[in-house]
């Protein structure tokens, strides 16, 4: 079973920075975890530097876990399209996380553009914007939102591919 969270917080985000592989996250960091039986995360959303009209969106996965369910990722969408009632999310990625990239555009983001040198290793960041319109247009928004429950799930929304769901590192 797989059971959607919204405590440990401090965790789940130290859990995604480490999967991820970045250090910070700006403003005030929130986060919906999805556990395993054991307790253990498969998957974390994490929110950060909600403006009012953006929120910044980042999700890790357990590398070559089948981490998303119709739950999680309804769960992860709701909040800030439902809840904060933000016009937009952003998901920004390293340049060469190609499958997160992938991942995302699949999810309805549309690339906005690059940053280039944004990491202190030299890298380059790309950024995606998914509006709150075009995720209302999708399918799979109008499914029943979870607010807090037990997903048990393991659909993932259209589109989505083992690949993704195994990367490892999302955004």
């Amino acid at each position: 079973m797989k059971i959607l969270r919204f405590e440990r917080k401090d965790e789940a985000v130290a859990w995604a920075k480490k999967v991820i592989g970045i250090d910070g996250m700006s403003g005030d960091v929130t986060a919906i975890s999805l556990l395993d039986d054991k307790g253990e995360f498969l998957a974390v959303t994490v929110f950060s530097a909600y403006t009012g009209t953006n929120i910044d969106m980042h999700i890790a996965a357990r590398p070559k876990s089948h981490w998303l369910s119709r739950s999680f990722f309804n769960a992860s969408f709701e909040l800030p399209f439902r809840v904060l009632e933000v016009p937009r999310v952003t998901g920004l990625i390293r340049a060469e996380n190609l499958d997160a990239q992938r991942f995302v555009a699949r999810l309805g983001f549309q690339y906005e553009g690059r940053m280039r040198k944004a990491f202190p290793d030299g890298g380059d960041l790309v950024l995606y914007g998914l509006l709150r319109e075009e995720y209302l247009k999708h399918p799979w928004s109008e499914n029943e939102a979870i607010r807090g429950a037990v997903g048990t799930s393991t659909e993932g929304p259209p589109g989505s591919t083992t690949s993704a769901q195994s990367s490892g590192q999302t955004t």
